[in-house]
């Protein structure tokens, strides 16, 4: 059981990160001078994937806790 729990804390930990990252690529990214189309789009991309995938680790913790039953 100790070890299910290590596991979800990790993920949540490792969730809450992918979104912190993705949330400060998000709030840098400006067309500016010397920012072609391109690395624009693409950071765009990345900060949306890296807010994805935290999403979904968190949805997998919060799944893995209903069915443990830590949330009653």
């Amino acid at each position: 059981m100790a070890r299910r729990n290590l596991k979800m804390v990790f993920f949540w930990i490792i969730g809450s990160l992918s979104i912190l990252v993705g949330a400060m690529i998000a709030g840098n990214v400006e067309r500016t001078l010397g920012t072609d189309d391109q690395s624009f789009a693409a950071a765009v991309f990345i900060a949306f994937i890296l807010i994805m995938l935290g999403g979904l680790l968190w949805i997998t913790v919060a799944v893995a806790a209903k069915k443990i039953g830590l949330g009653e």
